[in-house]
């Protein structure tokens, strides 16, 4: 049964309120229309939104789509009472928390009241209620709730503001890390770069002191040929002459290699070889530099082949390299062992020496670029390139290089190991090509074979001219290109050895030319030249040229590339 209104007082009587925001709304539930009309009139005052509800249901459907800052329940309805109402209003968790107030005409015992309390209500009424205590209840709880909805506000703003402040703090910690961490990389640059400048200068120090040892024998000979020019040159002079010049040589070839490496551009030919082959002519190569220092040799070898698919050369460069590092090492009278085994994988050369050793600090770094860990007192050490290039043509072929030493003044050992045939690692074996076959010899000729040198270096060319016709041949120079071009068109030689870094007319344009004007043009054309790298081989073949040689060449290479050349005509 429905409670009836007694006459509540709807006068707005002058509560002092504090002005709060019309966003706290309060619900009003009671199925007699008269009440909620009396309940609207007192709580208007409070400038705050008061919606109605008629039923259990409607309010629930009401405090579905709205927050509540107070809720006023009539404790008798038909359907859903206010006792039922303020059960499920609990048991919503977004709505457990809001304040009920029950209001009722009837009296009730005080089990009554107490169900109501034990339901979360903050009052209990009874009708008639005057408007100024409804207000004043009211307004303390919609007061209440805007305290706890602006401590709920600054919770979070405290909370974003501590967030902030924290992501604030880590960003700056991030960037102080990452500025430790730019100037630990910049000082660890730094160092490396000195450290890179300190071994650039020895480098260039040890480079100056290496080129001065050959040029020096060098000038000496020279010398003594000029001083007696009515003498042949002793054998004596011709050897020193040959052994200095090679000495120039390996010590370009070591640059050049360095810098094939780094652009990885070295080619291997890989063969089946007998490690007991190549170690054997890397001692005879190596044996002058042992001898002068009066040092034994001792090969330990089994009496079967060691066979590894490698290219020949590049072993045989890496072993006479540590060779010749175990003879320059090891004081006179000195004993180098070079020990060959194998495993089921793979082919084992060791070579030790009884030398001046490794510091155990050095060992990590001893095969890297233009280290000279072991420079003599006397300023000799090497370009400090030998073992880098060691170690990268073993790693290109699959093996590994390392060492062990003990000390300094307890010798050195150096380990190379390389897959043997047949295991994942191995090469696969290249196929010879053409230029690896035999020379054929010199044809005979019945005329002088005439020949054009094209080369803007004065000595070079002269000398040149000189070693041809020392061998019979008809010789012709020019000092750049267009004179040369002139020459070949005028004489129509049977060869030309044709420099390709000529003024004005390089070699490469020479040749164009005469493959553009003399298409019937029968000379060979041979390019003689400082340049040796693979793509230069590559250009001076699509120019035109039908052979290419590498300065400084020898009389042999040179007379065995005219030979070729003059019997494929």
């Amino acid at each position: 049964m429905a409670d009836q209104d007694l006459a509540v007082p709807v006068e707005v009587d002058e509560i002092e309120t504090r002005p709060v925001s019309r966003a706290s709304k309060i619900l009003v539930v009671d199925d007699t229309p008269a009440n909620l009309i009396a309940a609207e009139a007192a709580l208007e005052p409070l400038s705050r939104a008061v919606v109605t509800a008629r039923s259990g249901s409607e309010a629930l459907q009401q405090l579905l789509e709205h927050d509540f800052a107070l809720a006023l329940l009539d404790v008798n309805m038909p359907g859903m009472d206010g006792y039922e109402l303020a059960r499920m209003i609990r048991a919503r968790e977004r709505t457990q928390h809001l304040p009920i107030i029950f209001m009722t005409a009837h009296s009730h015992d005080e089990s009554s009241v107490l169900r109501a309390y034990g339901l979360g209500a903050v009052d209990f009424l009874f009708r008639p209620v005057l408007s100024e205590v409804l207000r004043a209840k009211a307004s303390v709880f919609v007061a209440l709730n805007e305290r706890n909805e602006q401590l709920a506000r600054e919770r979070v703003e405290r909370e974003f503001e501590n967030r902030r402040r924290d992501y604030e703090t880590a960003a700056l910690r991030r960037e102080r890390d990452r500025e430790l961490d730019a100037n630990r990389e910049l000082n660890r640059l730094n160092e490396a770069l000195a450290e890179h400048d300190r071994r650039k200068d020895s480098f260039i120090a040890i480079l100056a002191h290496e080129l001065r040892n050959p040029l020096a024998s060098l000038r000496t000979c020279i010398d003594l040929l000029q001083g007696r020019p009515a003498e042949p040159p002793t054998p004596r002079v011709i050897g020193a002459l040959d052994r200095q010049t090679d000495v120039l040589v390996r010590l370009v070839d070591d640059l050049l290699d360095v810098s094939r490496i780094k652009a990885d551009r070295i080619e291997l030919r890989p063969e089946l070889l007998d490690l007991r082959e190549v170690v054997e002519a890397a001692i005879a190569t190596c044996r002058p530099q042992i001898d002068e220092k009066s040092h034994v040799v001792v090969v330990h070898a089994p009496p079967k082949r060691v066979a590894t698919i490698a290219d020949p050369i590049r072993i045989s460069q890496v072993i006479c390299n540590l060779l010749s590092n175990a003879a320059r090492y090891t004081n006179p009278g000195g004993r180098i062992e070079v020990e060959l085994s194998m495993s089921d994988e793979l082919g084992i050369v060791r070579i030790r020496d009884s030398g001046i050793g490794i510091p155990p600090e050095l060992q990590q770094s001893i095969f890297n670029m233009f280290v000279q860990e072991r420079v003599r007192s006397d300023g000799s050490g090497g370009l400090g390139l030998g073992l880098a290039l060691s170690l990268r043509l073993v790693q290109m072929h699959n093996g590994t290089i390392q060492v062990q030493s003990e000390g300094r003044g307890k010798g050195s050992t150096f380990e190379i190991n390389l897959p043997r045939p047949g295991t994942p690692l191995a090469l696969e074996i290249r196929k010879r090509t053409r230029d690896m076959q035999p020379l054929p010899r010199e044809p005979e000729q019945a005329r002088p074979i005439r020949t054009i040198v094209i080369d803007d270096n004065e000595d070079a060319r002269d000398l040149i001219c000189e070693l041809l016709r020392t061998r019979g041949y008809e010789v012709l120079a020019a000092a750049d290109g267009h004179a040369g071009l002139d020459l070949i068109r005028e004489h129509r030689p049977d060869v030309a050895l044709v420099n390709l870094g000529l003024p004005k007319l390089d070699g490469f344009a020479v040749v164009e030319v005469l493959r553009r004007e003399c298409p019937d043009l029968k000379t060979r054309l041979v390019a003689l030249t400082g340049y040796g790298e693979a793509s230069d081989r590559e250009r001076s073949h699509r120019a035109g040229f039908h052979a290419h040689l590498v300065k400084p060449a020898s009389a042999v290479s040179i007379f065995e590339c005219l030979a070729q050349q003059l019997s494929a005509t």
